[in-house]
């Protein structure tokens, strides 16, 4: 039995993402709206844009009937034994949805690891949040590779969800589901609008490389390799993920994405006394120690009051969007301890002999796997 999604949520959602596209495509297309030092003209970002949508489909297309294909054969040669654990059309298409969202996250971590450590001039910013911001206002966006992988993602992300919306089957965490691609499709579009590339790549390479596992204890459910005769291989995949998010987006993304490259570290480096832009602020206050930064400070020496930074500079031209990306990034943060405790009682039903593909399939997909 299909599952039902609340009609009113569903066109909300829908209107969200559809203004969402509109968006996108008016800011890329639109003269002057791009970040500063950027290589490609309006036009030209555009149609690359357009383009990266179009070129989307028919490679979803080949790269799931490749991938169903040799599921399918593997599934009924290698895997007979197993009771062809492919052989019902759903969780085939199963399969092959996973199999291209494993091709994203691969292909993607690979082209940000490239622009983090090499492109861009190999500065550790996940590390360093000075580094992060420092000269925000025009980072390093004279490299094409940058443009490249903004572009692309946000084809991806308006195809996905897309996908998500109106051609894939409904699974039980449809709203959220639906809910963390609006999110994500705002923080790429405003992080590139806004010039915040730096940021925005941190957030990307964590995301995408930590879900090249969760694909892996997917595809690995699907096939059925649990248990001993399988050498344990749904199991290790599911603790490598608790693992992997657990350190990725619980301590990587909240302490050095979400705080200090967020909300703690903007303030701390672009309100600081002698930062470009603070004069009239100095001047109206008397004193350019009267927004958390005390005599004498050192950036990241621990000193920069945060609190006292919040009540007095609630806003400034120095933090545009702070009080919109922010939020974003905190909200997709939620989600992620929300799917942390999923994990968690997934563990248990394993925990309690129950196998694997049976708890995951009931945890996630929330309905029958009959055609």
């Amino acid at each position: 039995m299909a599952l039902r999604v609340n009609p009113v949520v569903n066109g909300i959602l829908t209107f969200i993402f559809l203004s969402q596209v509109v968006g996108v495509f008016m800011s890329v297309f639109t003269p002057g709206m791009l970040p500063p030092g950027s290589p490609l003209t309006s036009s030209a970002a555009g149609c690359a844009l357009l383009a990266s949508c179009a070129m989307l489909f028919p490679t979803i297309f080949l790269v799931k009937r490749i991938s169903g294909a040799a599921g399918a054969l593997a599934s009924r040669t290698i895997l007979k034994s197993l009771g062809d654990p492919l052989r019902k059309h759903r969780t085939l298409r199963k399969f092959e949805d996973q199999c291209w969202q494993l091709a994203i996250h691969v292909g993607m971590t690979l082209l940000e690891v490239y622009i983090l450590y090499y492109d861009a001039g190999g500065e550790d910013w996940l590390w360093d949040y000075v580094k992060m911001w420092n000269m925000h206002h025009n980072q390093v966006n004279s490299k094409a590779s940058i443009h490249v992988l903004y572009m692309i993602q946000m084809a991806i992300w308006i195809v996905t969800c897309t996908s998500h919306r109106f051609i894939e089957e409904y699974h039980k965490d449809y709203v959220m589901m639906y809910i963390h691609h609006l999110v994500t499709i705002a923080l790429i579009w405003m992080s590139y609008s806004a010039n915040f590339v730096r940021i925005g790549i941190v957030v990307l390479l964590l995301h995408d490389s930590s879900d090249i596992v969760i694909d892996l204890l997917k595809l690995t459910n699907y096939m059925k390799l649990e248990g001993l005769r399988c050498g344990f291989i749904v199991e290790l995949c599911f603790v490598s993920n608790f693992f992997t998010w657990f350190y990725t987006r619980l301590y990587l993304y909240p302490v050095y994405v979400v705080w200090y490259g967020g909300w703690y570290g903007t303030r701390e480096l672009v309100t600081s006394p002698g930062y470009p832009g603070m004069e009239e602020f100095t001047r109206q206050a008397g004193s350019e120690y009267t927004r958390g930064h005390a005599p004498g400070f050192q950036l990241q020496d621990g000193s920069f009051d945060f609190w006292t930074s919040l009540r007095v500079l609630p806003t400034h031209s120095n933090l545009p969007l702070y009080w919109v990306l922010n939020p974003l990034l905190t909200a997709l943060l939620a989600m992620h301890v929300i799917w942390y405790l999923l994990f968690w009682r997934l563990l248990y039903r394993i925990v309690n002999k129950e196998a694997p593909s049976e708890a995951g399939r009931e945890e996630y997909e929330g309905d029958s796997d009959d055609d």
